[in-house]
């Protein structure tokens, strides 16, 4: 060979272009020496592109792997190019030296280092010498060879310097004092690779706002190759002069983690907050085109969101929109590889600087002119929902915001006495409720108007494909829902530089039709006209949106990565967004930072404490106390004491909860006190809200002694459970009475009693803590004083509470002055999510910008121990239930649930399976899947078929991808068909498919599908918004809007495949349905999202097949003890521990307005449950009617602090009665009916008045 042929892989798109001018230049200046063949990895995707290099590389000098994972064919071409004996390089992108890869080559030590070094430098000169060191080694040139050069790693780039300028050459020409001043960081590499058009564009955008901009490029401190300085050392050299902070926000082109980009023993976050302190806004470079991003209604792909989106979020990133999309050369004659560049996509770059620049004048604007939005959520829009956020009180809430406001210099005209008086404020304005009022009514309370021809002119700025869906749906601008005489009308109260509003009705409710087959109908003209009214006419520089959750961020898109005909983008447009959100609920907050590129401020979660007993059934805990009694010491009164205990469990309705007869429970009498003690106590000892939480109030007195015995009743990592350290001291085993909790011991005392004793014991010892100041120096004295010994255990437990959890609760504060200061361009910092009182208090504080979890690591390990356990516990309860195994099961999956405990319900998916994931041993992360044997399983594999909710679709495309994996995996197994239902299912439909003329491929992919979602775009079930709407007739209405707006299926082939068909048969052949819940911070009967999913997929089994499946609840609330309730009995449980609890209906009454309100929606969603469940008996709706409507000192409260509440409930009451759901007494409906005819004349006058 004359020429030296070099034959050049690499997974590094940033080699390519480099590669090809250092070709370029080596031939215009020696001539054609030698031949190149380049490949990327997505260049091995086409087969000719294989075989071509393949044969060039099995006759080449050399083949040269750069990589990082790998290529598609790597195995054989390095088992090809070996055996023709080519020598092979292979080296690791950005790594000193791979074992692996290493182990492959088969060059000298001397050369693998200096090839590693010329190729992980990178950049023309270094390419060109490589080319020349090997045309010396193989060809005996002697070309003048230079060693490999470390390139610049760090400096200032702008398109108009030649050079790279020192801080103050580039102030001199580019800074101009009294600017906002927006920093701009990308990768190393693209400066070195020339790949900056995306870069210069985002530079020239913000001088075109006539605004400063420092775009600084530099590489990671973690690598080995580059050993950066640091991202300390690039702020302090950069973004700094003289001590002074130069920027007001940065603009983050950088992928992954800041941490990455750190050295040793230092927090990206630390340094984010203390040395810069301003907004980091992150812009997606997707690995999509221009051209399939743009088309997508998924937005970003899989390899696009952990980069992007997922891990800067844990550096406390506000996630934005794609700036920059991978676009390709035609193949290039001089290398054979395609050139890969990150264009610009001009119109989101223009979005993302507008964005930045409006956090930018944060920093430069004073707080006494800057203006505020304040918006609550109102769904349903009527009067008893204002302000609706779980377990928030949000006018308080939002009280102590205009407080804190007011004291920073904030223009605040009068701060209400309280949360009440800000409600009442909103009363004497326009509401979303236009039931009490008439059009010419709303007009002269509205707060302001937008005239037609104004709204006109927003409306034509929207794209023409956004335009033509709202006409079609809402009819020509300006629409007909608040809309008099031509003007729209703006709902809410101005309090100087400071306006409160209501979010304006989705639409759903407004045309109830719509539901029956749109599930992404647009919001109205009003919607619009009501976020541009906030923007541009009363110029809002920042907007809050207060509690979990609203309509915004679910309105009709790209699932991550927004256009700009995306609903949630036009309608935040630029504004700076601050959303304080429940620290619970990380996924749907999850959804507001990626669709609205909001600041999350999280918040606590309510005190919470045990249910305890009350009224009848505290009256039978003591018949149960005098029974254990009597048979130790006096059995002559037993008889009489078991005809009192049956009459006082008729009393108390517990005779259908026990599943038990007279009859029956007097056979065995103990064995009955046994089930009912242990019934009791499960009550008893259930964790419910007492009251909610105010924003940037800590828990104080009793309630923070309730709230750290709460958040001790689990261990916490290494941190013992402080009641199971103290049943250890006193000689108990805590597994023991958890297990037999209704057993009666030798002395006479039940374990539930025991239990109880303990959790006293556990207070006391807080609050004698709480007394002392919390100083450890007394944890031994008060253990012994109290427990008459004390252990290492308890003395840990003492410690984290005394170090770590008073603290932690005493931040709360920090919501509120974090809130704030985002209104001033502070740097937020970021803080885990999930359930504190799952074992998982080591999250807080709160008011921080919580994350959520990495999507590959889902199920972690920990997540498929609990997950084992609950599909253990399923097939235990069907089996007792059915006498068989289920074939299919149907469960319900949600994302806050995957991000919470990491993956509970899908490692309990793939053991029902029989599947199990395999991990990655320094990562966590799961990489694959390994099949467990039969004999090891000892049971069949069971099919199971996902409703996922559209966020789960759009955070863990991944575990769509896993499931589905898992099904095929399982599915083509050769094993027994009774073994094994998924093969069984798979390949009756794949018959059923090819013989209705499906090709075999396509019936194959169609048969395997078991994971179901929302329309791409959309979200939610529609029964819930059917439901509140009233627009149903029959179950059968309920069953339809299920199937039409959960129809779609997803899989590694198929992204929203429509078929209403395929998911029929699959819900027809459940047996079982399951939806798991893991904490007691909320419940079934918390949310509608419950009866939506869950009820909306029992009901519609039911009608699809004429018989209701056997519906569970799996509780993981204590993942070590884990327990299934059938949805009945679930619902029985919350009923009686929370909604009929005087405990907590009085804590719910300490927050007026927002608690009665609260009572509102429990009300609706009980409604829904039986709706879709029938799940509540008369009985159930009796208590409720008396307790929350008939009871005298209720109805005053509530006609006082919201009567509109009372008014609500009383129609869901009547609602039932007339659907024939409640069989109520001839009394109760005269009653009932009687109060509401008075009420509504109240409620009319009341608005007359106004």
């Amino acid at each position: 060979m004359n020429n030296l042929k070099l034959a050049y892989v690499t997974t590094y798109i940033h080699d390519v272009a480099p590669l090809r001018s250092a070709v370029k230049s080596l031939r215009d200046r020696y001539g054609e020496f030698f031949t190149i063949q380049v490949r990327t990895g997505e260049d091995l995707l086409y087969e000719d592109a294989v075989r071509s290099f393949i044969e060039f590389a099995s006759n080449s000098h050399i083949v040269i792997f750069h990589l990082m994972g790998e290529p598609p064919y790597f195995e054989e071409i390095v088992s090809t190019v070996k055996k023709a004996g080519v020598p092979i390089f292979a080296g690791t992108i950005g790594a000193r030296y791979s074992l692996n890869l290493r182990s492959i080559s088969t060059v000298s030590q001397k050369d693998y280092d200096l090839i590693l070094d010329y190729t992980n430098y990178g950049g023309v000169k270094n390419f060109e010498n490589l080319i020349l060191y090997l045309a010396n080694k193989f060809l005996g040139t002697t070309y003048d060879v230079i060693p490999p050069e470390k390139p610049q790693w760090h400096g200032i780039y702008h398109p108009d310097f030649e050079k790279i300028p020192t801080l103050q050459e580039y102030m001199a020409k580019k800074y101009i004092a009294g600017r906002p001043t927006i920093g701009v960081w990308f990768h190393q590499t693209h400066w070195q690779s020339g790949d900056t058009t995306f870069v210069d564009e985002v530079i020239r955008e913000i001088e075109r706002h006539e605004a400063n901009v420092i775009p600084v490029f530099f590489t990671s401190a973690s690598d080995p190759i580059s050993s950066g300085e640091g991202l300390e050392w690039v702020i302090e050299t950069y973004f700094m002069k003289d001590g002074r902070v130069l920027v007001d926000a940065v603009i983050s082109l950088l992928m992954f983690s800041l941490s990455m980009y750190m050295g040793q023993a230092t927090s990206a976050e630390n340094i984010l907050k203390e040395r810069l302190n301003v907004p980091i806004l992150k812009a997606i470079l997707t690995w999509n085109t221009f051209e399939d991003w743009n088309n997508s209604t998924q937005g970003l792909s899989i390899i696009d969101l952990p980069p992007n989106v997922v891990m800067p979020e844990f550096n406390g990133n506000i996630i934005t929109v794609p700036v920059a999309a991978k676009s390709f050369s035609d193949w290039d004659p001089i290398t054979g590889a395609r050139v890969v560049r990150f264009s610009p996509i001009p119109e989101r770059i223009r979005k993302l600087v507008s964005l930045a620049i409006k956090w930018a004048l944060l920093k430069h604007k004073p707080n006494s002119e800057k203006r505020v939005a304040i918006i609550f959520h109102n769904y349903p829009p009527r009067n008893d929902t204002i302000g609706d956020a779980f377990g928030l009180d949000s006018p308080s809430s939002v009280l102590n915001l205009l407080k804190e406001l007011k004291s920073r210099g904030y223009k605040v005209d009068h701060i209400p006495d309280d949360g009440q008086k800000l409600i009442e404020e909103f009363m004497q304005r326009l509401t979303n409720d236009r039931r009490w009022i008439n059009l010419k009514g709303m007009a002269e309370r509205a707060v302001a108007k937008v005239s037609s021809e104004q709204y006109e002119k927003w409306f034509m700025e929207l794209p023409v494909d956004v335009r033509e869906k709202i006409e079609k749906q809402w009819g020509k601008p300006p629409g007909g829902l608040f809309v008099y005489e031509g003007e729209i009308l703006i709902p809410g109260i101005i309090n100087g530089n400071v306006f409160i509003g209501l979010q304006p009705p989705r639409g759903f409710l407004e045309d109830p039709a719509s539901i029956y087959h749109s599930p992404d109908i647009p919001p109205p003209h009003h919607y619009y006209a009501y976020y541009r009214w906030i923007r541009d006419v009363f110029k809002a520089d920042v907007i809050f949106h207060i509690g979990k959750h609203g309509t915004l961020e679910w309105l009709p898109g790209k699932s991550v990565g927004l256009s700009s005909s995306c609903f949630p983008d036009f309608m935040i447009a630029d504004l700076p967004h601050v959303y304080p959100y429940i620290i619970n609920n990380p996924g749907e907050g999850t959804q507001a930072k990626r669709r609205s590129y909001c600041c999350i401020i999280d918040h606590l979660v309510p005190v919470m404490t045990k249910a305890d007993l009350y009224e009848e059934l505290a009256e039978l805990e003591v018949l149960l106390q005098e029974y254990y009694h009597a048979k130790v010491s006096d059995q002559a009164k037993i008889p009489a004491l078991m005809e009192q205990i049956w009459a006082k469990v008729e009393q108390a309705k517990l005779c259908d909860d026990l599943g038990i007869n007279k009859e029956e429970a007097f056979s065995n009498f103990d064995y009955f006190i046994e089930k009912l003690h242990g019934y009791l106590h499960e009550i008893s000892d259930t964790l419910v809200n007492d009251g909610l939480h105010v924003l940037g109030q800590p828990p104080e007195g009793d309630r923070l002694d309730r709230y750290l015995v709460a958040l001790t009743r689990l261990s916490n990592g290494d941190v013992p459970s402080l009641r199971e350290a103290i049943a250890e001291l006193k000689g108990y085993d805590f597994n023991e009475l958890q297990e037999n909790i209704g057993k009666a011991s030798i002395k006479g005392r039940a374990n539930g009693d025991i239990i109880e004793e303990v959790d006293d014991l556990s207070l006391k010892l807080i609050k004698r803590f709480h007394e002392l100041g919390f100083k450890k120096e007394v944890i031994d004295n008060i253990t012994i004083e109290l427990l008459g010994g004390t252990s290492e255990k308890i003395r840990r437990c003492l410690e984290y509470i005394a170090d770590f959890l008073v603290p932690a609760l005493r931040d709360t504060k920090n919501e509120l002055l974090h809130a704030i200061s985002a209104c001033e361009a502070a740097y937020i910092p970021p803080g885990p999510s999930g359930s504190p009182t799952r074992g998982m208090a080591d999250i807080l504080p709160t008011g921080r910008n919580f994350y959520s979890v990495d999507p590959r690591a889902i199920p972690s390990q920990a997540a498929w121990r609990v997950g084992m356990s609950l599909a253990q516990a399923l097939i235990e309860r069907y089996l007792k239930d059915e006498g068989k195994y289920p074939e299919s099961v149907g469960i319900v999956v949600w994302a806050t649930d995957a991000m919470k405990n990491k993956g509970d319900d899908i490692a309990e998916i793939l053991y029902l399976m029989g599947v199990k994931p395999i991990w990655e041993k320094t990562s966590g992360r799961v990489v694959g899947l390994e099949v467990i044997p039969l004999n090891e399983l000892k049971r069949p594999r069971i099919d199971v078929v996902v409703r996922a909710s559209g966020l789960f679709r759009d955070t863990f495309p991944n575990i769509i991808h896993l499931i589905d994996e898992a099904v095929e995996m399982v599915a083509n197994l050769d094993e027994p068909l009774e073994m094994n239902y998924i093969a069984k299912h798979v390949k009756s439909d794949i018959s059923e498919l090819i013989s209705r003329g499906l090709d075999p491929e396509e019936a194959k992919s169609q048969a395997l599908l078991r994971v179901f979602s929302d329309r791409p775009g959309a979200y939610g079930c529609g029964v819930s918004e059917l439901i509140d709407s009233k627009n149903w007739r029959s179950q059968k209405d309920l069953a339809e809007v299920y199937i039409t707006w959960g129809c779609y299926a997803y899989s590694r082939r198929k992204y929203g495949f429509h078929s209403p068909e395929l998911f029929k048969k699959r819900l027809s052949g459940i047996e079982l349905t399951v939806k798991n819940i893991d904490t007691r911070e909320y419940d079934l009967l918390s949310g509608d999202d419950w009866y939506d999913a869950h009820g909306g997929m029992d009901v519609t089994i039911k009608v699809l097949t004429g018989k209701a499946p056997r519906s569970y609840y799996g509780d993981s609330s204590d993942p070590d003890r884990v327990k299934v309730r059938s949805t009945q009995e679930e619902i029985k449980h919350v009923f009686r521990a929370r909604l009929l609890n005087p405990k907590w209906i009085n804590g719910m009454k300490r927050h007026g307005y927002k608690g009665a309100g609260d009572l509102s929606r429990a009300l609706d969603f009980v409604f829904g449950w039986d709706a879709t469940e029938e799940a509540i008996e008369d009985w159930m709706y009796e208590e409720l009617a008396k307790k929350y409507a008939l009871n005298p000192e209720m109805q005053e409260w509530m006609k006082k602090v919201n009567p509109y509440a009372l008014q609500n409930i009383l129609e869901r009451l009547m609602e039932a009665i007339e659907r024939g759901m409640w069989q109520a007494s001839g009394e109760i409906k005269a009653k009932l009916r009687s109060l509401y005819l008075s009420l509504e004349g109240l409620l009319e006058d009341k608005a007359g008045k106004i």
